[in-house]
């Protein structure tokens, strides 16, 4: 009785749907998935052991890293007129 059962499971998603819509849970899927990959980075040092050249950039939209004199974003196709500097 206390734990979820698929009838639970099917209500609750039923109520995300309409609560946030079908477009905005691709968003938010994309942006849980993103979450996940770079903790599991962070927590192996994969983002450590990458040297980053002088005056490389990343995009403050999904986080990809692009060279200095790149106008858009490689990976979301974003421009990068609002990156910032590689704080790592």
């Amino acid at each position: 009785m206390g734990a979820l059962q698929p009838g639970h499971l099917i209500v609750i998603l039923i109520v995300v749907l309409i609560i946030f819509g079908p477009g905005r849970l691709v968003d938010i899927g994309g942006q849980l998935g993103r979450g996940i990959r770079e903790f599991r980075e962070s927590t192996e040092g994969k983002g450590e052991s990458q040297a980053l050249a002088p005056g490389t950039r990343y995009c403050t939209q999904c986080g990809s890293r692009a060279a200095a004199d790149a106008s858009f974003c490689t990976q979301c196709g974003r421009a990068l007129d609002r990156a910032v500097e590689d704080p790592a």
